[in-house]
């Protein structure tokens, strides 16, 4: 497991999964407002992201797990971390990894959640994390072929860029999990939750209560691992699982689909997935013939940065995102 870097610093070459050019992610942490007008100060980086490979090592295909989190909360750092372990773990040795990877990760998810509320080290009451996570095979028999799976707890998500003809695409991998999205909504009210609608004053997000008269959590996503104190009314670790299988075209000139990004909501608050996806494409093709991952996950991350000092002055939240190339993307990875 190779752990997202803070902005800024590399990584000895020889101790990552993937070349830099194939596989890009760092972390960039949070600012607050200073003392003084206009002075910021650094937020705990309650953020955490990796890439895990070789991973499940199977003698018939090649794979790779990919994951992002956001934590939240007075401890959201300590639950980002220990989800980001657990998870990539738990998931290893899960014993219907291979044959059903749907299974695997919803029972993953929840199992770590449940690890976590009986570590007594870590208060996970009011805090938590949104959990993103794709899983990524390629079987040796048919290189051309993709196969993969992506879980999402939460508002953090996972777009694949793509070409169709001569157009940029963005297709969603994940559906952010807010609290009022239909679905989400109906599920917390069931369990005797409250959902406040989203501020037109100030722009705040639709948030989940205990109670009518919204006193504390106000939880401004329908889904995490840890938040315990809200899983009563419906807030559940359960992850939405999607399959997809996609062919590779054989050539660079074919259209077809490139790269994927995914990324903590420090990005998707301000930026749509199509604006990703056309920045990152930007920036994969400004390597010409070698195009480069953490050249366009730096650009994506520091576009969101500049979002928020617009938007929201000296406030910017935790932002992690990975940009993985899948053309090829075993070729040039480590060897197990």
């Amino acid at each position: 497991m190779s752990m997202s870097p803070e902005m800024g610093v590399v990584k000895p070459k020889a101790t990552l999964p993937f070349p830099l050019d194939a596989v890009g992610t760092y972390s960039c942490h949070g600012v607050e407002p200073g003392m003084r007008a206009g002075e910021t100060s650094a937020k705990i980086n309650q953020d955490r992201g990796c890439v895990c490979y070789p991973f499940g090592e199977q003698p018939d295909y090649n794979q790779a797990l990919f994951c992002v989190y956001d934590g939240h909360g007075a401890l959201g750092d300590k639950v980002s971390h220990y989800v980001m372990n657990k998870v990539q773990e738990e998931l290893e040795q899960h014993p219907g990894l291979k044959d059903d990877p749907k299974t695997a990760l919803k029972q993953t998810f929840v199992k770590v959640d449940d690890m976590l509320k009986k570590d007594k080290t870590i208060d996970a009451e009011l805090s938590g994390t949104t959990a993103v996570v794709v899983l990524y095979r390629v079987y040796k028999d048919k290189p051309g072929t993709v196969k993969l799976w992506s879980a999402c707890a939460g508002d953090s998500r996972a777009v694949m860029g793509k070409m169709r003809g001569d157009k940029d695409e963005a297709e969603d991998l994940t559906e952010d999990q807010k609290p009022d999205t239909p679905a989400e909504m109906e599920r917390i009210k069931r369990a005797g939750g409250f959902v406040s609608p989203p501020e037109e004053e100030w722009g705040g997000p639709a948030r989940v209560w205990l109670d009518a008269n919204m006193t504390l959590p106000g939880l401004a996503m329908a889904r995490s691992l840890g938040d315990h104190l809200v899983s009563e009314v419906g807030v559940v670790a359960d992850p939405v699982v999607e399959y997809f299988k996609l062919e590779m075209p054989s050539d660079k000139s074919t259209p077809g689909p490139l790269f994927i990004a995914m990324a903590s909501d420090g990005v998707w608050e301000f930026i749509e997935s199509h604006q990703a996806c056309s920045l990152v494409q930007k920036f994969l093709q400004a390597g010409d013939d070698s195009p480069d991952s953490t050249l366009a996950v730096t650009k994506l991350i520091e576009t969101a940065a500049a979002k928020w000092r617009q938007e929201e002055g000296d406030y910017r939240d935790d932002i992690t995102a990975i940009v993985i190339r899948m053309r090829g993307l075993f070729d040039n990875a480590t060897p197990p």
